[in-house]
């Protein structure tokens, strides 16, 4: 690759002797070029310089200016090639075998501090290329290529032995904390479950931080305009490598800036202003705390702020931050959870010693943060903090059942849900009817204590119902072989395992119904697969689908069925059928299947299968007439169901939840509850 010059060679002697000074055929004259423009690209990378090209050698190629910037720009990668050269000829990257055998977390430290200025060393020579390659060369040679891929490569080995050494360090530091999962490869616990999208490998985001047009782009998702490299008035002193990568830090810097300023950060979450400081410090500190990596750089550091502007803290420190700050909902969730608790404990009591032990407690950022997720039950104030910040989508309820901690927090989360902080999740398919819309009773049945997460329906047109015939040959003479089939609703969920007044209510209420209800309860207290069935008779129900065939003589009207019923499916397979299209919940729930609303439960629950009495009608009917018995167990209703005594009942139930779970609220922050029966 061609480097910077402007010098003048010595003049050759003339062959044969000394030249004739009076000759003036003997004295070669200098070449002369006729004046050209300055072949430098502004800032923008796309204005050509409008300067006369005066430097350069042996013809002018660049301005004044611009040529000074060259040859510093070059002269300081040059010398970045040399350490990076140096490293890959002699001292060798730490393998991961090398750095298991650390004992003494300061040494790894001190070997992370090395291969840090390797990391430097790669980027300054990586930015110097590009910037080359960009503004000052007409065509890219294939050698500066090929470095820039080797430079790459280099970059992914060295972050990854630089990971490594942190996060060994972390855990010779701090060898009891839970916190050690999250560098492992396939995360246990913190599940890839709650995650949208896998974590980014080292070489993705190695690639994403050297690509202006990628971080750009990624960064741009947010809403938020990067910042770029500013327009200088050029005097050819200045350090294009250093504004260039400066010029990336600003751009994650404008990413994270609304929460980092306080006032953009109040106006996107609901609590108070007195809170805000002390939950944007929390958020801070329980991400840096995330990761080994961040954790291991925000030692002696007093805030966050003095973190990020740290010489140690990369652009792929600030990515990976920048990351797990914008993505809450997802495997940060339990952090975010957590940092809510300690802003209202320290908000209104000066600490939050009572919300976790003090022996779990450790300085971070100028604070405390506890290194073991909260055990205690979330109040009402902390459940409308935490959805009114993050204002989660629908169908992810079973990201929330991991941070809580008993029945009642969870039933406390799907009664916010009810009172509309979480939308619906789509198996309440809405009917056309008002009357059986199964978003409403489910919302009742979370307000009384009954969680559900399922409800099935395979109904069927009126016409479709009963026997049919078919074109199997009947062994009557006269008749033709009929079929039928029943298939009926059935729903999916739990109720509280302890022993509770509303539970044995609610229990009598299905049992006392066996023309409306077939019931299967599973205690997770109970020994092996151990079920109480009622509903049929004593210890029957009946299945969720059945088939027999008979014979009768052809007729408009389909006949009477009769024979001997053939169970396809019956209600016990719901909970623990092995089949390979349809298998059971909690056979699904065992194998630690992703998705499930159960799977990161903390506490023991009683799970419930409720079944239609009567064949193929739509889950919404079987829905309400189960939200009728909450009510009913609730002592909100009596007597058999109607519509008005419903929209009654559950308007008493909605108020009387609405007045516990909002009482709190200041009086400026109006709310009220639709009512049921006024739009009746």
């Amino acid at each position: 690759m061609p480097g910077p010059g402007n010098k003048s060679k010595g003049k050759g002697k003339a062959k044969g002797g000394t030249a004739d000074a009076g000759n003036p055929k003997a004295e070669p004259k200098p070449r002369s070029y006729p004046p050209m423009q300055c072949l430098t690209l502004e800032e923008d990378e796309m204005t050509r310089c409008g300067r006369p090209a005066t430097e350069g050698y042996p013809k002018p190629e660049r301005c004044k200016a611009h040529h000074g910037q060259y040859r510093n720009m070059y002269k300081k990668y040059k010398d970045a090639s040399k350490v990076v050269d140096g490293v890959k000829q002699g001292a060798e990257l730490p393998t991961k075998e090398q750095i298991n055998r650390y004992t003494d977390w300061h040494l790894a430290l001190e070997k992370a501090r090395w291969v840090r200025k390797y990391v430097e060393a790669l980027r300054v020579e990586r930015a110097g290329r590009d910037i080359h390659q960009r503004r000052f060369f007409l065509k890219v040679d294939d050698g500066h290529k090929m470095r820039l891929k080797l430079l790459k490569k280099e970059m992914v080995k060295a972050v990854d032995a630089l990971d490594g050494l942190q996060a060994r360090a972390f855990k010779l530091y701090m060898p009891e904390s839970p916190l050690h999962d999250v560098d492992e490869p396939v995360l246990s616990a913190f599940d890839s479950d709650l995650m949208e999208r896998p974590m980014r490998t080292t070489e993705e985001v190695v690639d994403i931080v050297q690509s202006s047009d990628r971080l750009k782009d990624l960064l741009g998702t947010t809403g938020k305009k990067p910042l770029t490299a500013p327009p200088i008035d050029s005097t050819g002193d200045e350090d294009l490598i250093d504004i260039s990568l400066l010029a990336q830090k600003q751009q994650m810097i404008a990413a994270i800036a609304p929460f980092t300023d306080l006032e953009s950060f109040i106006s996107m979450h609901p609590l108070e202003a007195a809170d805000m400081g002390v939950l944007r410090e929390l958020r801070w500190k329980k991400s840096s705390s995330a990761t080994s990596t961040l954790f291991m750089k925000s030692l002696e550091k007093v805030s966050f702020k003095d973190l990020i502007l740290g010489d140690d803290f990369s652009i792929e420190d600030m990515f990976r931050f920048f990351e797990l700050f914008i993505r809450p909902l997802e495997f940060p969730l339990p952090w975010f959870k957590d940092a809510v608790l300690d802003a209202l404990a320290i908000s209104r009591h000066g600490t939050a010693a009572n919300v976790g032990r003090v022996e779990n407690r450790f300085p971070l950022l100028g604070g405390w943060v506890f290194n073991k997720a909260h055990t205690v039950t979330m109040s009402n104030e902390a459940w409308w903090d935490l959805l009114k910040g993050l204002d989660p989508p629908a169908n992810i309820e079973n990201r929330f059942v991991r941070v809580c901690n008993n029945f009642d927090d969870l039933i406390s989360f799907l009664s916010f849900g009810a009172l509309g902080l979480v939308p619906i999740p789509s198996f309440c398919n809405r009917k056309p009817t008002y009357c059986f819309d199964p978003r409403f009773s489910r919302n009742h049945l979370s307000l009384s204590g009954v969680v559900v997460t399922d409800t099935v329906s395979t109904s069927c047109p009126p016409h479709m119902c009963g026997p049919m015939p078919t074109n199997q040959k009947a062994k009557q003479r006269g008749c033709v072989v009929w079929a039928e089939v029943e298939s009926r609703a059935y729903m999916f969920g739990a109720v509280r395992n302890e022993p509770d007044p509303f539970v044995d209510a609610f229990l009598r209420e299905l049992r006392a119904r066996p023309d409306l209800f077939q019931v299967v309860t599973r205690s997770e207290t109970d020994p092996g697969r151990e079920v109480e069935i009622f509903g049929a008779g004593p210890s029957q129900a009946l299945p969720t689908m059945r088939s027999r065939s008979f014979e009768a003589p052809r007729s408009s009207f389909p006949p009477n069925g009769s024979g001997e019923w053939k169970v396809v499916r019956s209600a016990v397979d719901v909970l623990y059928g092995t089949g390979k299209e349809i298998q059971g919940y909690l056979t699904i729930l065992s194998r630690d299947m992703k998705g499930w609303f159960f799977r990161y439960k903390k506490f023991p629950v009683k799970y419930f299968v409720i079944l239609d009495t009567v064949p193929n009608r739509d889950h919404s009917v079987l829905a309400r007439n189960v939200a009728w018995a909450a009510l009913r167990a609730r002592r909100y209703g009596e007597g058999e169901y109607d519509l008005r005594k419903y929209a009654i009942a559950s308007d008493k139930l909605f108020q009387k939840c609405a007045n516990e779970r909002l009482g709190w609220l200041p009086k400026d922050i109006e709310w009220n509850v639709t009512k049921m029966e006024d739009e009746l």
